[in-house]
């Protein structure tokens, strides 16, 4: 829970329809609550893998809320989150793409400038395919999210293509950092550089806004039931569940 410590209000996602199936998107409810209220409590600061950075630990005992702190109509709360999720997801890699682009800067200048066993580092073959394997994966990145941008700008389902992107720049964006730390050799791995603390800072971006695993199985998804949607009504479709 971000920024916890610091905020004046919270909003609360909680189940408030029972007569709906399990798992249904219509079973939740958001609500604002302002902080500090009683049943609200604040247990400590979580510090992450970079330090301590505001996410924290509460724990909900016999908080009340009433109808009047509802936020966007009552069953909605999940759609709400999704409302803000896909585009927020897209954002966030867009800033991925910056970081991304400053690894393989540094990459390209330290393999210019380091020399070892004989030549520079950037006249041997492995160091050169580090650099393009991260150039082309940069390129991925950018086109993606044009792409996810353009659907979203047009009002199309995007959901996919964001989920997509996520997944991919996420990734993309530590394998690049992970190439430009080995390229800086023990360098890399010291606080001389900032490939150590961009490495520690990115680890978690592979979980925040949904897991990989969770993005991958909705990509499957989505693309599942876009097959079962155009199949011919005589054909049997082996997969149904949860498209």
């Amino acid at each position: 829970i971000s920024g916890a410590r610091r905020a004046q209000f919270a909003i609360l996602i909680a189940r408030t329809e029972m007569d709906v199936p399990e798992g249904s998107r219509g079973a939740n409810t958001a609500f604002i609550i302002d902080l500090p209220t009683e049943g609200w409590n604040d247990v400590r600061e979580v510090e992450t893998m970079h330090g301590s950075t505001g996410h924290s630990e509460i724990v909900i005992t016999d908080l009340r809320v009433h109808d009047s702190q509802i936020l966007g109509g009552r069953g909605n709360g999940h759609r709400l989150g999704q409302y803000r999720l896909g585009p927020a997801r897209l954002a966030h890699c867009m800033r991925w793409v910056a970081q991304a682009e400053t690894a393989l800067e540094m990459m390209v200048d330290r393999s210019l400038d380091r020399y070892s066993h004989g030549s520079y580092l950037a006249e041997k073959q492995g160091i050169q395919w580090m650099i393009a394997d991260s150039a082309m994966e940069l390129y991925q990145c950018k086109l993606m999210i044009l792409h996810a941008a353009y659907l979203i700008d047009k009002g199309a389902d995007f959901r996919q293509e964001v989920s997509m992107a996520k997944h991919f720049v996420a990734n993309s964006l530590n394998r690049i950092i992970d190439r430009a730390i080995q390229v800086h050799g023990a360098g890399g791995v010291s606080q001389d550089f900032l490939l150590s603390r961009m490495y520690a800072h990115i680890r978690g971006l592979r979980l925040a806004d949904g897991p990989d695993e969770v993005h991958r199985n909705a990509i499957a998804k989505l693309e599942l039931a876009r097959h079962i949607a155009t199949a011919p009504q005589d054909v049997e479709m082996p997969i149904t569940r949860g498209c």
